[in-house]
């Protein structure tokens, strides 16, 4: 959109004006899809490193926590709660990507 001033003055001498009012408007909105891009690749990223994770945490489970995955919270839940029953040399390893999903 553009607004356009017309200034006729005496000795038909023509002024124009004209102001671009939606140059601003539309970077903003430039800016604004793109910080939305932005936040969905991040999630996207985010996303796939928690299934990894939670991926990685179901694999190192004991067989016997497997059933309790729906109603703990899945593997990430079900491990944090009954860390217990993790071996002892994974225990660490799982301690740790248990914390790391938690940051994302």
């Amino acid at each position: 959109l553009a607004q356009v001033f017309l200034l006729k003055l005496p000795g038909a001498t023509v002024v124009a004006s004209v102001q671009f009012l939606a140059v601003p408007a539309m970077m903003n909105d430039i800016k604004g899809a793109m910080g939305d891009a932005k936040a969905g690749l991040t999630d996207a990223a985010t996303d796939a490193a928690k299934k990894v994770i939670e991926e990685e945490l179901a694999e190192k489970a004991p067989e016997s926590l497997k059933p309790l995955f729906p109603c703990c919270g899945g593997p990430v839940g079900t491990m944090d709660r009954c860390i217990c029953m993790v071996q002892e040399d994974q225990r660490e390893q799982v301690k740790s990507a248990i914390e790391k999903y938690r940051s994302l």
